[in-house]
């Protein structure tokens, strides 16, 4: 007999696998073994090539039913056994990802949109001279469909690359994570290029639109924003609104009524009801903001004009990054309050931090047991609870030192003073009814209910002491449970250090890993899912704020070659190069700070709200921001704004006044 190395079958992974004979695993288990499945391996030929010949085998010998899979077929059904057929994680990826390509394509409309309003006479003299307006919209799309193609085709090549060199790390440093293997199918080659296509065409395609659907002469005129002054702007408004209200009253509608469904619905159509909406409130944001900055000096003032001058551009440069920040803020306030909320349940349903369970009520813990767990580092204190009596429903009733009971408590209020017993909530009455195996003498005790609601009864030995002397026989000590250690972790202790001390409490107490117990592993457990998950939702959300960023420096770009001549006449007139790279600078600070702090206000509402949908039902809800993160989030939106600035302000300090002046 031998032991074999853990299963990478994640439904084994925790079991004891052991490798026998037939002879011996006969004089074990007293019979033959029966089988429920049969491994094979072939000679190299092809699984699929012989599966069915393998079942007509096997079905040949009486052996049925039978079901042939081949290895990968196996971890198909297993995987969906597991998740009952639902695959939740990859619907999550391809949300965020649903997210990334919404940004995307905010980022690719606004910057076709410049790059058309750059060649617009170059365009209309084009059509002066003949061209109709299907042919420059076909070059338009075609430009876009050669553009997404390139930039699809690097993407899903760069995204294999990046999986392989993931899954190599993963591969060289867990121990057992060899089921961890690279696989990537044709048709997920052909989606990412394909949508990574389409998206590019369909967001080249407004832009390409809206410039050839006016005439030669109407194109040497800026288009129009979307206002109530114009059909269009009133109709994106007008639906904005009812989307806005309509979604909004759902979200509130699924807080209130904790209610995850009708609130994420609310979501999907309050979201883009803000967006739509985003043409009245962003630039007026920008420019008010901006409007602090105009008592600093010429550039500040300039800056501050400049960043509003076009807004429909700057609605959909701002637009892009509202949404990543947006959906992070939301994910950070709602991670906050899931853990904030979760750990006042758990101190409402666990009176100490940590208990040790010992079974065996003839080998009780001790004084001396409780020494060895208060040596261990990250341990505060300890109370031994031992059984002294039963309860009139058949609960072990235990008793501990009143002063040792105050050291571990997480609610000191709950202490049972003299005639006084700590009971779980649900018990009747005010009283307890105990009495000492053997002798049957009935003692009524006060009852002291703790917000816990599986807590064994507890008095103070004070009080155990007051009780008839117990019944020593065999009997009556086997009608009562084993006994129990109370520990206070000490405050600010990591998960890390609380998994040590679990460990270390299992080794010095000589007792099994599933005997340590408590409200701070479950903590930690939860806190370190939540923190895993918000980790996970970061990095890709990170993705789309980085796109939104990427649109941000090119906005500006693109600004730098509209104001060429601007640019330089202010130089003729007296701005430095550096007064120039810093009202470009303070531009982009203005678009990228303003959305940064719209997203995080909005995220945070959305965090809240879908926090209560989602845990209302659960625990009484907490709301707690993250200011920290909240305001890195912001920094790192201003950072990353003034950086994507650095290139285009230097492109516009190098160019000379006389050479700007001469440019068409």
């Amino acid at each position: 007999m031998g032991l074999s190395k853990p299963s990478n079958d994640p439904s084994m992974g925790a079991a004891m696998l052991l490798t026998t004979n037939h002879s011996l695993f006969e004089r074990l288990a007293g019979g033959a073994p029966s089988y429920s499945g049969v491994l094979i391996r072939t000679d190299g030929t092809d699984p699929i090539a012989i599966k069915d010949g393998v079942g007509a085998a096997l079905k040949a010998t009486g052996i049925s039913p039978t079901e042939v899979l081949t290895a990968d077929e196996r971890i198909i059904a297993d995987v969906a056994s597991m998740s009952g057929g639902e695959d939740e994680l990859t619907m999550v990826l391809l949300v965020f990802a649903l997210v990334a390509f919404v940004v995307t394509g905010l980022v690719v409309m606004n910057t076709f949109s410049v790059l058309i309003a750059q060649r617009t006479r170059e365009l209309a003299l084009l059509r002066t001279l003949g061209a109709v307006r299907a042919q420059i919209r076909r070059s338009v799309l075609l430009e876009a469909l050669v553009i997404g193609l390139l930039a699809s085709t690097l993407g899903v090549l760069l995204a294999t690359g990046v999986m392989a060199a993931l899954i190599g790390i993963l591969a060289a440093n867990v121990d057992g994570a060899s089921f961890a293997v690279l696989s990537v199918s044709p048709m997920s080659v052909i989606v990412g290029i394909g949508a990574g296509t389409l998206m590019t065409l369909i967001a080249a395609w407004v832009p390409a639109r809206h410039a050839m659907g006016v005439a030669p002469l109407a194109a040497l005129r800026p288009a129009d924003d979307a206002t109530l002054k114009n059909k269009a702007g009133l109709v994106r408004i007008i639906l904005g609104f009812v989307l806005l209200l309509l979604g909004g009253g759902l979200l509130a509608m699924g807080a209130f009524t904790n209610n995850l469904v009708i609130a994420f619905g609310g979501g999907l159509l309050s979201f883009p009801g803000v967006l739509l909406l985003a043409s009245l409130f962003l630039p007026k944001s920008v420019s008010a903001v901006g409007a602090l900055f105009r008592g600093t000096g010429v550039p500040a003032r300039l800056a501050s004009l400049n960043a509003v001058r076009n807004p429909g551009r700057t609605t959909a440069t701002a637009t892009a990054l509202l949404i990543g920040v947006t959906l992070v803020s939301m994910m950070m306030v709602g991670a906050q309050t899931a853990k904030v909320s979760l750990n006042g349940t758990l101190a409402e349903n666990y009176l100490v931090d940590l208990t040790v369970t010992d079974y065996d009520p003839q080998n009780p813990f001790t004084q001396a047991d409780a020494g060895k767990a208060r040596s261990i580092e990250g341990v505060q204190d300890v109370a031994v609870l031992n059984p002294v009596a039963l309860s009139g429903g058949g609960q072990t009733v235990y008793a501990t030192d009143a002063a040792d009971l105050r050291s571990v408590l997480n609610d000191v209020s709950r202490i049972p003073g003299p005639g006084e017993v700590l009971a779980a909530q649900g018990n009747p009455g005010t009283t307890m009814k105990v009495y000492v195996q053997g002798n049957k003498q009935v003692t009524d005790l006060k009852m002291i209910l703790s917000e816990a609601t599986s807590v064994a009864p507890v008095m103070s030995t004070e009080t155990a002491a007051t009780l008839p002397a117990a019944d020593p026989s065999a009997e009556a000590q086997a009608a009562m449970d084993g006994s129990f250690l109370w520990i206070k972790v000490a405050p600010g202790t990591s998960s890390a250090q609380v998994q040590a001390i679990s460990k270390d409490l299992s080794k010095e107490l000589n007792v099994q890993d599933y005997q340590v117990g408590g409200s701070v592993l479950e903590r930690q457990m939860f806190s370190q899912v939540i923190d895993m998950m918000l980790m996970i939702v970061s990095g890709l959300l990170a993705v789309a704020v980085f796109i939104a960023l990427i649109g941000v420096a090119n906005t500006l770009s693109l600004s730098v070659l509209e104001r060429t001549r601007e640019n330089s006449l202010l130089r003729a007139l007296g701005l430095t190069r550096g007064q120039l790279r810093g009202m470009l600078a303070l531009e982009a600070v203005l678009i990228g700070g303003v959305a940064a702090l719209l997203g995080v206000i909005l995220g945070s509402l959305y965090g809240a709200l879908g926090a209560q949908s989602a845990l209302g039902e659960f625990s009484g809800v907490i709301v707690s921001l993250p200011w920290l993160q909240l305001a890195s989030v912001i920094g790192i939106s201003v950072l990353a704004a003034l950086i994507a600035s650095v290139a285009p302000a230097r492109r516009a300090a190098r160019l000379s006044p006389v050479e700007g002046l001469a440019a068409e």
